[in-house]
This record gives C-alpha cells, structure tokens and sequence, in this order.
C-alpha cells in the first residue's frame, strides 16, 4: 500500500520540475571543499526525498544524500558517514524504530545523530523513537528554518565530540609511545646505574690495614658522585671523593671518566703518577701536583665543573696529606676528641686553568678516623627548607665515636631520613 502525502508535501510537488533528480543523483568523487554538514535521508518516497532536499537548497555548506531502500539504509550509513541521519519511520518490510536500533548496535553509526521524520505526533511514538536512540524528532514535512536548524545543531555536536574522541585517540598514541620512550630510557639509565655502581669500591674494604666502609645514595639513577680508596704502592693508600656539578647523565658520563683517569693501575698518563725516566720507574705525584693536573686536562667548553678531595696516607707513619678542590673538608674524629674538619676549601677542578692547589697535613693514630661526604649529607633539607647541616653532622659523629663503622654510616643515613619531621640526634 502506498504511504499518502502530506498537504505539506502536496504544495511543494508543482516546484519538483524534472531536472530535480539531477540534483537527487549521489556523485562519488568529492567535492573541492568538504561540505560542513552530511545529511541522509532514508525515505522509500522519491517525492519526500525531493521535497526535503529543497529544504536544503539555500545552504551550500550541507551536502544531501538520500536512500529509497530501507534494506540498503546501514550500508549506505557506513559508507557515507553522515553527520545527520533523517530516519522516516513508517516503511515497508522494516519500521523506521528498528533501523534506528540497528544504526545504535553498528559501531561505525552508533553516535550519528538520528532525526525522526514521522506523520505520527502522539507521545507514545515519540517516546518509543527516543528509546531506540533517536536524537530528535519531528513531524514532516517541517519547517525549513527549524529542520536546518536543528540538523546544524546536532551536525556539529556530534562533529565536536568525534573530532574531542580523535584529539583524545592522538593524545593516547603520544602517550604510549611518551611511555614507550620513558621505559626504554628507564632501562638504559638503570644499565647505566649498574655499570657505575661497578666502579666503586666493595662496601666494606681492607686496604693495607685501612678498613674503610661507604654508602651511597644518588638523588636519580645516575650521579655525579665517585670515590675510590686504593693502594697506590705497597706502603701508602690512596683516596678520592669527587661530585661533578649537575645531575643525571651529564655530570655520571664524567665522573665515570674521571674515575677511569684516576686509576691506580692506568700509571701511563695518570695523574696520580709520573715517570722518571732516570731511574725508569712511576713516582707518586703530591696531592697537590695531582689536582693541578686533573685542572688543566678538564678545562671543558660546557663550563662543567668538579668539586674533590684527593689523599695519599703512609700507613707505617700514620702520615696523611690531602688537597681540597671546593669540596667539604674531611672530618679526623680522634676517640676522646672533638671532630676537627681538615682543609679550608679550595677551588673546584675545571673552572680557572691557571689554578694551583695546596696540601694539607695531619697524622693518623691507630683507631682514629677520617670522615668524607659530598654537599649531599649536609644539604638534606626537610619540606619546610630546613637543612640537615654541618651542625647536626659534627654532634652525630662526635656521639657515635665509639660505634663501629658501619653502626656510624647506617645511623647517619637514619638521622638523614627523618629531615621530613624533627631531628633527634
């Protein structure tokens, strides 16, 4: 049975001249400029289908397109992608209230905005249309003003929304791959934490009757931080502590390098040693000597610099000498007396070429002590700016002279821990 026209339709049927299905006609290639709106309509009439797409014919920027068969109305969805379906609700074989539940459950037309045409203005109708997923509903034929206006309206909300999903996709796929960068760089400082971890000494170490024990704690994976206590001959044992400025990967690369120069076994163009060709032996360089040459060699055009102490102790005399660079001085604690800081400062390595560096003296007992820290220990700061201080550092070793050596490390590093609350030591 065919379906009767609307009055509305009626009085538009003598302005349907017969070049309108020229107008009717999809044409695949696309326009020069895509249109700003994509409307289909599903109709089974042809003389709907022309009527409405005069509704249209005053706004350029929508471009029309219309399907007679409700059988070929998902497909023909899928493949044009509109940004407005116009759905009549009355057809044969199909209602136009199941092909809006089959556009709902097709991922590809899910969201597209669905407008209702119907004859049918009871409530009952509408609500069923609303249930289904419609968007809109209204009676034809409409009002051209309202029907585009209502057809711009949901064109671009859904447009918003599909380009904010895009937008959100492309954020996502950077992010992933932000992740994937972030993991692989994990991996490689984490290579990297590990091989500079290699280089220093074992944690507890006896060295020519000098047992020394560390801990080391870098604020990142890698660090500028290295030191060292090796024997330098058979009767003298050397030291370093160094921190290069900056942090991560810069300032580690460095001092990976300076502790390779400063090892002991590297005596051809080590600064630690000199060869005498006279007597075609390496003789010990001074402290001093030694840093002057570290000096000129890392006088680097990036402005890096290195704060260090460097120490050779004779330990059949007990006799020890250092040269600060610009690093806190070393602490000698003496059982029964006060700490006493050695050293009074120094230059950093690499800042002025021309630089020279002095030596400092003192002598060791059997059972006395010497302390090195880095700017680190001091300079832990709780969350209200409040440093750990060299204050804090002198009273703690001055209590704990009598602890072993690895009871005074592992107290420290507690007393450090508590920065975020109040110290007790």
């Amino acid at each position: 049975m065919n379906k009767p026209s609307s009055p509305a339709i009626e009085s538009l049927l003598p302005a349907a001249e017969s070049s309108m299905i020229d107008l009717l006609v999809d044409v695949n290639a696309p326009p020069s400029a895509p249109p700003e709106v994509v409307v289909l309509l599903v109709d089974d009439q042809m003389i709907v289908a022309r009527a409405v797409h005069q509704l249209f014919t005053d706004d350029p920027d929508i471009a029309f397109h219309y399907c007679l068969s409700p059988h070929q109305a998902l497909e023909r969805a899928e493949a044009l992608r509109p940004t407005v379906i116009l759905q009549d609700l009355v057809m044969p074989d199909i209602t136009g209230l199941e092909l809006v539940h089959k556009y709902r459950t097709t991922p590809a037309t899910a969201e597209i905005p669905i407008i209702v045409l119907s004859t049918k203005e009871d409530p009952i109708t509408k609500s069923q249309a609303f249930a289904e997923g419609a968007n809109d509903y209204l009676v034809k034929l409409p009002d051209r003003i309202e029907l585009v206006a209502r057809v711009r309206y949901h064109s671009r909300a859904y447009q918003a929304v599909t380009a904010l999903r895009e937008s959100n996709a492309k954020l996502r796929g950077a992010n992933e791959q932000l992740q994937s960068a972030y993991a692989h760089l994990e991996d490689d400082l984490k290579a990297a934490a590990w091989m500079q971890a290699n280089l220093l000494p074992s944690p507890s170490r006896h060295t020519l009757n000098i047992t020394s024990e560390w801990r080391f704690r870098p604020s990142s994976y890698v660090g500028g931080d290295i030191f060292n206590i090796f024997p330098i001959d058979h009767e003298r044992v050397g030291f370093y502590l160094l921190d290069v400025s900056g942090h991560g990967v810069p300032a580690a690369m460095l001092s990976v390098t300076l502790s390779m120069v400063l090892s002991p076994d590297s005596a051809n163009g080590s600064p630690l040693k000199r060869y005498n060709a006279e007597q075609a032996r390496y003789d010990v360089m001074s402290t001093a000597e030694a840093v002057t040459e570290l000096n000129r060699r890392f006088q680097t055009k990036d402005d890096r610099y290195f704060t260090m102490i460097y120490g050779i102790l004779d330990t059949p005399t007990g006799e020890l000498t250092l040269t600060q660079a610009g690093h806190p001085g070393p602490v000698m604690m003496r059982r029964g007396f006060q700490p006493v800081v050695l050293g009074d400062g120094g230059s950093p390595v690499g800042m002025w070429p021309e630089m020279e560096y002095e030596t400092v003296s003192a002598t060791l007992r059997p059972g006395d002590r010497l302390v090195l820290y880095s700017d680190g220990v001091v300079e832990c700061a709780n969350p209200s700016g409040e440093q750990f201080g060299e204050e804090r550092l002198m009273s703690y070793l001055s209590a704990s002279e009598a602890e072993p050596l690895s009871s005074v490390l592992s107290g420290l590093e507690l007393a450090m821990e508590t920065v975020a609350g109040n110290w007790e030591l």
